[in-house]
């Protein structure tokens, strides 16, 4: 989407998927407590699923990294002047997307869940 900008002055963005955009580094934390939490207590092993909270589509994902782009980066020179929504039928793909779906958070499972004091501190998910 940068290389995008960087080159065209009018993009077009679908607005009609949702989705909550997961950062590596989200990941790997969360992983990391995981396997100290694994090797604490074997019994908590198992699959898990993890996204970040909240929501957003890909017209809104778009027009956050360009803005953070322009704020923090003053080498990306950003000539696009309009992002704008389309839907998703703008784009064909070979693969059919399903409708429009509300979002489905679960919870991280509570014996994975990582106490805030414990995460200050530098320790594991527990301050056991």
């Amino acid at each position: 989407m940068l290389r995008l900008a960087q080159e065209r002055e009018r993009l077009t963005v679908i607005d009609d998927q949702f989705g909550a955009p997961t950062g590596a580094d989200l990941l790997a934390d969360v992983t990391a407590h995981a396997i100290r939490q694994v090797l604490q207590r074997p019994a908590d092993a198992g699959l898990y699923h993890l996204v970040a909270g909240g929501e957003t589509n890909w017209h809104g994902y778009a027009k956050h990294v360009i803005a953070q782009a322009e704020r923090v980066q003053s080498a990306i020179k950003i000539v696009a002047k309009e992002i704008a929504p389309v839907l998703t039928s703008a784009f064909p793909t070979p693969a059919r997307r399903p409708p429009q779906l509300p979002a489905r958070h679960l919870q991280t499972a509570s014996h994975l869940r990582p106490d805030p004091a414990a995460l200050a501190a530098g320790r594991g998910p527990h301050a056991e």
